[in-house]
């Protein structure tokens, strides 16, 4: 089965949490699972999903040591560390237990690259490092030793060869001190304490080594905002208070230089590959390139890099990438910043992939099926969509984010291509409309020709006012008087800064969260308690509304009407919160699913066109036992499905010359239902029939999908394991809405069909079905 054209998720907010190897690929932690990104593919690209962790992923780390850098090693809160190795285009794991507690500290280095004799280090919040020894690539890895801390706690931790052959074991505890170990053994089981070397004032979280002529030099970055350098050499004319010894030779730790410069803790601290560069990265929001001066006799800082405005946290890591000329950094929010070099020495920022940094819990593509909305717990609302780069391949990327909210987000509902409503966990429902900037960049990105949208009367982006909640519309191509200081007794500006920029790639995490804002315009209020769930229908004229509720009162779904933004009615039927509403393709139908095990179906009155309720079901008629967490409709308005907690997924349809007897009304089973022993949490129909039967994605509680031909018979073509699909709830599938693959013309691919799925596990996924294959 073949890898999901799009994967969208972020970088975990941990230390060491992505690497960029010789081998030109980053691995990055992401919830429980490890991402193997590509960025020489397009604008990036996840090309691999790592699944066996059962907790989240701390740290991860290519074992450098071979030019072609075949494995990682990761280490999770689950305690455990794995060794992956790639053989036959895929990972293999060899999982390393041990630990008592999580493991936040791994390294590995090759002992002997022909036989790929391998020697790995692992740090645990249960006090103690150990190490492990794997004689060959077929054998197995054997516990050598274990360091026991006391109370003390290992940060971090690195090897390296000193130049006599002996290893050096570099790691930083929790007391502020680097505490080196040595081994020169040749069984590499008898590392012992060489030396103890104090300088920082808080914890050091990151360490790096690399060779200048003979010498060893130790970098050290710490949380008291300073980075420590240290030589390691066999020079005997100077005088140290460190030294380390071996059999062979003697080594003496100078204290080569402090350097300061940033204002908070520093996370990371890399070596450039092929210059004496260092790089370093802090909660400040800047990196830093750091170059020795002659002349001054001082470590300068030559490039500073980092995030402007914003919500933003700073960067947890940074690291120059294999060539030297680049950088690759991840913020707080696990967002991915790429630097490259160009010939005159200016750093600019590269096209990225980005995703949300928590659950995303709804989905849906505008009507043509041109882009992707998502909304995430992580309270952002995104917009992804395919990029062409000229002769490259499409890749998919964020290029907008139309609401940074103060809730988690909780639902969606798309009315039209620019418009769309959203919910957090408030009473209110938002409505956004898409500004002229995001209009024109859109059709810029996505190169579409068509231009009939009327964006003369659109305000030009959006801002939100300073302590608010709303995005204000802002009429002007940059809002910076407002977003100015009045004065000393007024530090706080009207709202942030807004520049409308004229985009022709995917933007940057800098504009997505400062100038890709949609204005609100309108506010829905109506419900008792948070909205957890809304539908809009297919004509664009209804929007359904549902808030958390344990009485029948406040389960009560309010239908807005979506010219005047009215309540038109509230229709009663559930005694529990509703859990999903859709809409049926016709908009003449809107069905309704509870943690009341019931679902409950409103048909629209020809007379009034006022909705009532025409079936539902009760102990004696369902089919569910649990909460139904899920409902969808077939293309054709002739079928609806449900999907609940207890395993089971039901087909339902109306029979006219069914005697109406019990709440059910006209309508009954279609067929048999397809029991699968664990909790359905999303379910959808495919936009078209395939080979004359109804084509229907299954999600599950586990991450795994299912793909279902039905017609009166339940019959899978399609299972998408966890390696291809998530690893956590799978929380919304959609299908695209027409056939074809976004970003290419039609008729080239009119057997191809697109889904879209997001999960618990941060995820979104886009994934190309070939009918012809089903």
């Amino acid at each position: 089965m073949e890898q999901p054209i799009y994967i969208s998720s972020s970088c975990n907010a941990t230390v060491s949490a992505a690497h960029w190897g010789k081998n030109n690929l980053i691995c990055y932690a992401s919830c429980n699972a490890i991402f193997i990104y590509n960025p020489k593919i397009g604008g990036g690209k996840v090309v691999k999903t790592l699944i066996r962790h059962k907790n989240r992923v701390n740290t991860v780390k290519w074992i450098t040591g071979n030019e072609d850098e075949t494995e990682l090693i990761s280490g999770s809160t689950d305690k455990t560390a794995i060794v992956w190795t790639f053989k036959n285009d895929e990972y293999t794991p060899h999982i390393l237990n041990g630990h008592e507690g999580n493991v936040n500290v791994v390294d590995g280095l090759y002992l002997d690259n022909a036989t790929r004799q391998l020697i790995v280090v692992t740090g645990s919040v249960d006090s103690t490092i150990r190490i492990w020894i794997r004689n060959g690539i077929e054998a197995t890895f054997s516990e050598s030793q274990v360091l026991k801390l006391g109370y003390g706690l290992c940060l971090t931790a690195k090897f390296t060869f000193l130049p006599c052959g002996a290893l050096l074991l570099v790691s930083a505890l929790d007391d502020s001190r680097l505490h080196l170990y040595i081994d020169d053994s040749l069984e590499r089981k008898n590392f012992s304490k060489a030396t103890i070397i104090k300088g920082h004032s808080d914890w050091v979280r990151s360490i790096d080594l690399t060779k200048e002529g003979s010498d060893l030099l130790l970098a050290s970055a710490s949380q008291d905002a300073s980075i420590q350098l240290f030589r390691i050499t066999t020079d005997k004319d100077q005088k140290a208070k460190y030294t380390i010894k071996t059999t062979k030779t003697e080594y003496k730790v100078l204290t080569e230089s402090v350097i300061l410069g940033h204002d908070g803790w520093i996370y990371s601290v890399n070596w450039n590959p092929y210059s004496l560069k260092l790089l370093s990265a802090s909660i400040d929001k800047t990196l830093v390139i750091w170059e020795y001066d002659k002349s001054a006799n001082l470590w300068l800082e030559t490039t500073r890099l980092g995030e402007v405005g914003g919500n933003t946290l700073g960067f947890y890591g940074a690291m120059f990438g294999p060539d030297g000329e680049s950088i690759l950094a991840y913020s707080y929010h696990g967002a991915f910043h790429i630097w490259r070099c160009d010939e005159i020495g200016m750093w600019t920022p590269m096209v990225t992939a980005n995703g949300h940094f928590n659950e995303v819990v709804d989905i849906g593509w505008d009507p043509d099926g041109l882009f992707l909305v998502t909304v995430s717990t992580d309270q952002t609302t995104r917009i992804h969509a395919p990029w062409k780069n000229a002769d490259q391949e499409i890749t998919w990327h964020e290029i907008a984010r139309p609401q940074v909210h103060g809730y988690d987000m909780s639902s969606l509902a798309i009315l039209s291509r620019y418009k769309f409503v959203s919910s957090g966990d408030e009473k209110v429902s938002r409505v956004f409309e898409a500004p002229e900037t995001f209009v024109q960049n859109f059709k810029r990105i996505c190169r579409i020709r068509r231009d009939s949208d009327d964006i003369s009367k659109l305000p030009k982006g959006a801002a939100v006012p300073s302590l608010g909640l709303s995005n204000k519309a802002i009429y002007e191509s940059d809002n910076l008087a407002q977003a100015t200081p009045r004065s000393k007794k007024e530090p706080y500006p009207e709202e942030s800064y807004f520049t409308a920029v004229e985009l022709y790639a995917p933007p940057t995490e800098e504009t997505l969260i400062q100038n890709t804002l949609w204005p609100e315009v309108q506010k829905l209020y109506g419900h008792g308690y948070e909205v957890y769930c809304l539908a809009a229908s297919k004509d664009g004229k209804l929007v359904a509304s549902a808030c958390k509720s344990t009485t029948p009162e406040h389960s009560a779904i309010i239908l807005w009407d979506t010219s005047t933004w009215k309540q038109i009615q509230k229709l009663l039927s559930h005694t529990l919160t509703v859990a999903q509403m859709s809409f049926s393709p016709n908009s003449e139908n809107l069905l309704s699913v509870s943690r009341d095990r019931r679902w409950s179906l409103f048909k629209k009155n020809e007379s009034d066109g006022k909705f009532e309720l025409v079936a539902t079901t009760d102990k004696k008629t369902g089919i569910h036992t649990r909460i139904i967490w899920t409902c969808s409709w077939s293309h054709d308005s002739l079928y609806f499905a449900t999907g609940s907690r207890d395993g089971k997924v039901a087909i339902w349809t109306r029979n006219e010359e069914k005697t109406s007897q019990d709440v059910l009304g006209l309508y009954e089973p279609a067929s048999k239902h397809l029991d699968l022993r664990e909790s359905v949490t999303a379910v959808c129909f495919a936009p078209v029939s395939v080979k004359e039967k109804y084509l229907i994605g299954i999600g599950l509680e586990s991450g795994v999908i299912y793909l279902y031909l039905w017609c009166k018979e339940w019959l899978r073509v399609a299972t998408y394991d966890n390696s291809i699909a998530h690893h956590l709830t799978v929380r919304k599938l959609e299908f695209r809405p027409v056939v074809g693959k976004a970003g290419f013309k039609s008729m080239d691919y009119d057997n191809i069909l697109q889904l879209a799925s997001c999960s618990s596990d941060h995820s979104v996924r886009v994934y190309d079905i070939d009918l012809n294959k089903l």
